[in-house]
């Protein structure tokens, strides 16, 4: 297993969703209980938000998710008041590393979160709080009986619907404020425009907000034109979003075991078990990529062709792997990512080419990103006449969050570009692929 210290971790590390669990607590969440606890002694805690309210008495309400519930708190105070010395030594400045003190404090702690903005930061939870908050508690037995649930996630989307609405108000914007750029978790501060938040990306930095009305729109930032080419001629496929490679698979199958432990693809579940389209791409490839939360959100065409069938996939927001068999100090993303594409929530576009055939792109939420958004004129019902597109045409978009994206080729429809079928050599890169760059060839030419 791939070990992840405070001293080794890397810039994907830096910026991935879900890093090693007891550094996320040691480096994020310590620091937010204290700021909680300071509040509650001083009186200043903000009031429960409607949709906290209700969540927090639905689960009181219901014995069998209030047992879980519980549990996955126990559960995660056992697994961390129980680490081997070598990890407490590597945290130990970081102080008492028991995170949820109780029940009503895990929702005074979701509280606090979905009234604030996410902060820049230089740890591994930049843009995802929540995430911060359930690192290691989703990560229990309990956890993953949670949050594969469809009701509890169903109960649990109403608090991200209620935090996904204030992220769109001008309330939003306290961390991108010009009167006060460097203040604790700017996204203008010096430390964000060193990270690269800025580079090539549409702003008026003399404007409140540098121009946004709100943090999503922020989030979902465009790049100034012609920061971004699409390279090569319409013969071939490029990359429609802004990824770090993670994973190269070749010879696809149907079905799949992808919840066991080495990295297995299923085509029929990626699919959300639509079997028609599943059956098109078995023995072929596929390249998967990731987002992170300072990374370009806008997913655009990567072809010159058609869409032929689009839709929104429901799934899991917070649910890992079963059976992860994680020991501290262990990075788990690599096992994470392709699991989640079978599971989470997911936008699905199937192209047509007329060379490199059919090719699938998903697009998958990770934990805050609860909300996959497919442009109107891109949505293609079964039945409905396909839609024409153009390599750079904007089809969606995340909101919110890390996220990771998955490209599946046809079997001897195209060759993949070296740096594609390397990815998990790439996983490190100190930057992500550009948008626009080359992907796939077709291995046919024209006659």
């Amino acid at each position: 297993k791939q070990l992840l210290t405070l001293e080794n971790a890397g810039p994907i590390q830096m910026g991935f969703w879900v890093p090693n669990r007891l550094w996320a607590t040691a480096k994020y969440l310590i620091p937010l209980r204290k700021e909680i606890e300071y509040k509650r002694k001083s009186n200043t805690l903000k009031p429960f938000v409607i949709e906290v309210i209700n969540f927090k008495e639905w689960v009181s309400s219901n014995s069998i998710f209030k047992m879980w519930f519980n549990l996955m708190i126990d559960q995660a105070n056992d697994f961390i008041s129980n680490i081997d010395e070598e990890t407490r030594r590597e945290i130990e400045k970081d102080g008492d590393v028991i995170w949820i003190v109780s029940f009503d404090n895990f929702f005074e702690i979701v509280n606090e979160i979905i009234t604030t903005s996410p902060a820049f930061n230089n740890t591994a939870q930049v843009g995802t709080p929540l995430n911060g908050l359930l690192a290691v508690s989703m990560a229990t037995p309990a956890g993953i009986a949670l949050f594969h649930n469809q009701e509890f996630n169903n109960e649990f989307k109403k608090v991200l619907n209620s935090w996904n609405s204030y992220l769109k108000s001008p309330a939003s914007l306290d961390k991108l404020d010009i009167t006060n750029p460097n203040k604790l978790g700017s996204w203008i501060s010096h430390e964000a425009h060193q990270a690269g938040v800025w580079d090539q990306i549409v702003h008026d930095p003399t404007k409140p907000g540098y121009g946004f009305n709100s943090w999503n729109a922020f989030f979902i930032r465009n790049f100034v034109p012609g920061a971004r080419p699409f390279h090569g001629s319409g013969d071939v496929v490029n990359i429609g979003c802004e990824t770090t490679p993670w994973q190269y698979a070749n010879n696809l199958i149907y079905s799949n075991n992808f919840w066991i432990k080495d990295v297995n693809y299923s085509l029929i579940d990626l699919f959300g078990n639509n079997e028609k389209y599943a059956h098109h791409f078995i023995g072929g490839q596929l390249y998967q990529g990731f987002l992170s939360a300072t990374h370009y959100h806008r997913w655009n065409s990567p072809i010159d062709g058609r869409i032929i069938r689009s839709w929104l996939q429901p799934g899991t927001y917070f649910a890992i792997r079963p059976n992860q068999g994680e020991t501290p100090g262990t990075f788990e993303g690599t096992e994470a990512q392709p699991y989640l594409g079978h599971v989470a929530t997911r936008a699905i576009f199937i192209f047509e080419h007329h060379l490199c055939g059919y090719i699938a792109l998903l697009c998958i939420g990770m934990v805050e990103v609860s909300t996959c958004y497919i442009k109107s004129q891109y949505l293609v019902n079964e039945g409905d006449d396909p839609v024409s597109v153009q390599r750079g045409d904007e089809i969606g978009r995340f909101e919110f969050g890390g996220s990771t994206h998955i490209m599946i080729f046809q079997k001897d429809k195209v060759l993949l570009e070296q740096w594609a079928i390397d990815a998990i050599h790439h996983q490190t890169d100190q930057k992500p692929t550009p948008m626009g760059t080359i992907i796939a060839k077709p291995i046919r030419k024209h006659k």
